[in-house]
C-alpha cells in the first residue's frame, strides 16, 4: 500500500553531520525557525546533507558511488542550504542535485551562506556555478560574503548567521549548578589560564585577555598547537601526549569543558579533565551556553550560541569563518570578552524574516 503524507513539506532544509561538528546543528535549527516563520509550521523539514561532507572524505570525488543521490529526488517547492557552503568543491558536490532542481523547477534558497576560506579560487568557482544555476535568493552571514555576491546576483540580503535565531527556537533549561565558565577547545589544545604566566621556556604560545578587572594569561603547548595546525587527526593524536593538569576552576568559578565533536568519539581526549561534556544532540549545548558566565573557545559556534543567549564570550581562532561576528557587532571578540546588544540582534532577526517574507510570499 502506498504511503500517504498528512501534509507535504513545502521546503526541505539540508542539514546534518552534527556528530562531527555540533555547530552545524546550531545553524540548522536556527534556520528551520527562520523558514517556519516565513512559510509556516509543518512546511519545513530536515533532510540529510550530501555525504561527501563527511570528515576525512575527499570532497573532490563527489558523493560515494553507492549513495542513491537522495537530494536529487526531493519533491518540494524549495530546497534550503546553509552555512559556509562556498568551498572550492561546492560545484562538484552539488552539480548533479542542482541540475535536478533546475529541471524540476525547484527553487534553491541559500540561507546564512558564506565562503569557507574566502580566497579567489572559491569566489571564482562559486560565481561561475551560481550563474549556471541561479538561486531563488541568497542571504549571507557575513558582510564580506555579501559584498562579493551582491553585484553578481539578484535577491542577495546582508543577513546574519542562523545560529543567532536559536534562542527563539529553544527555551533552555535552568541549571542549579554553581556559576561556571565554559572552556571549549577541541581543535587547539586547551590552554592553561592563570593570572600569572607560569611558563618561562619556549614550549608555549601565549595569549591574554581581560575579564572582571583582571588580566588572564593563556599558555598553549607549542607541540600540540603545531600538530593541530596540520589536521584534525594530528590534533587528536597529539592530545594523547598532553599530560598537563589543568584547573577545575577559573576565578573561583567551576569549569565546564564542552567538546563539539562527538564523532569520532575520542574518549581519552574528551574526558581527560574535570567538567567534560559531549553529546550527539544540540539541546544540551544550548542549555550549557545559555547558563554560562563566560565562554572561552576556539569554536565559532560555541561563542555564537553564548552571545545569542546574552552571555559574554571570547574567541581564539584565525578562521575567516569568524567574520560572522562582525555582522552582529561583535567586532572585537577575537581580542576581548564581548557581549551582544540583544535589542540590536532582535531587530536584525526580524529584518531578515521580513525580507524573506517579502521575497517568498
Amino acid at each position: 500500500m502506498k504511503s500517504t503524507f498528512p501534509q507535504k513539506p513545502q521546503a526541505a532544509l539540508v542539514s546534518g553531520f552534527w556528530g562531527q561538528n555540533i555547530g552545524n546543528a546550531f545553524f540548522n535549527i536556527g534556520g528551520k525557525y527562520v523558514m517556519e516563520r516565513v512559510l509556516g509550521l509543518n512546511k519545513v523539514e530536515f533532510i540529510q546533507d550530501q555525504p561527501s561532507y563527511r570528515t576525512f572524505y575527499n570532497q573532490a570525488k563527489g558523493n560515494p558511488k553507492n549513495y542513491p543521490d537522495l537530494l536529487d529526488h526531493l519533491d518540494t517547492e524549495y530546497v534550503i542550504l546553509q552555512g559556509p557552503l562556498f568551498t572550492i568543491n561546492f560545484p562538484n558536490i552539488w552539480r548533479k542535485s542542482f541540475e535536478a532542481y533546475k529541471r524540476k523547477g525547484v527553487k534553491v534558497i541559500l540561507l546564512s551562506s558564506a565562503f569557507f576560506r574566502h580566497n579567489n579560487e572559491e569566489l571564482e568557482s562559486t560565481i561561475k556555478f551560481l550563474k549556471e544555476f541561479p538561486p531563488f535568493l541568497i542571504t549571507t552571514r557575513d558582510e564580506v560574503t555579501f559584498k562579493k555576491l551582491q553585484n553578481s546576483f539578484d535577491n542577495v540580503y546582508n543577513g546574519i548567521d542562523s545560529a543567532f535565531f536559536v534562542p527563539k527556537a529553544y527555551n533552555p533549561i535552568k541549571l542549579d549548578l554553581a556559576p561556571y565558565v565554559v572552556i571549549n577547545f577541541d581543535r587547539w589544545p586547551e590552554p592553561r589560564i592563570s593570572e600569572e604566566s607560569t611558563a618561562v621556556d619556549n614550549n608555549f604560545s601565549r595569549r591574554s585577555f581581560n575579564w572582571m578587572n583582571k588580566t588572564w594569561n593563556l599558555e598553549f603547548p607549542t607541540f600540540q598547537m603545531k600538530m593541530a595546525d596540520k589536521n584534525k587527526w594530528c590534533s587528536y593524536i597529539a592530545s594523547a601526549f598532553d599530560f598537563r593538569t589543568l584547573s577545575s576552576t577559573f576565578d573561583n568559578l567551576q569549569v565546564i569543558r564542552t567538546e563539539h565533536r562527538y564523532t569520532p568519539h575520542i574518549t581519552f581526549k574528551i574526558y581527560k579533565r574535570p567538567g567534560a561534556i559531549v553529546s550527539d544532540e544540540p539541546w544540551t549545548y544550548f542549555t550549557v551556553y545559555a547558563n554560562t558566565s563566560l565562554t572561552i573557545s576556539d569554536r565559532v559556534h560555541a561563542c555564537a550560541m553564548t552571545l545569542a543567549y546574552g552571555n559574554p564570550a571570547i574567541l581564539f581562532t584565525a578562521s575567516p569563518r569568524s567574520l560572522l561576528f562582525e555582522r552582529v557587532g561583535a567586532t572585537h571578540i577575537r581580542s576581548s570578552v564581548t557581549q551582544l546588544d540583544l535589542s540590536y540582534l532582535d531587530d536584525e532577526r526580524e529584518k531578515q524574516i521580513d525580507y524573506l517574507k517579502q521575497k517568498i510570499l
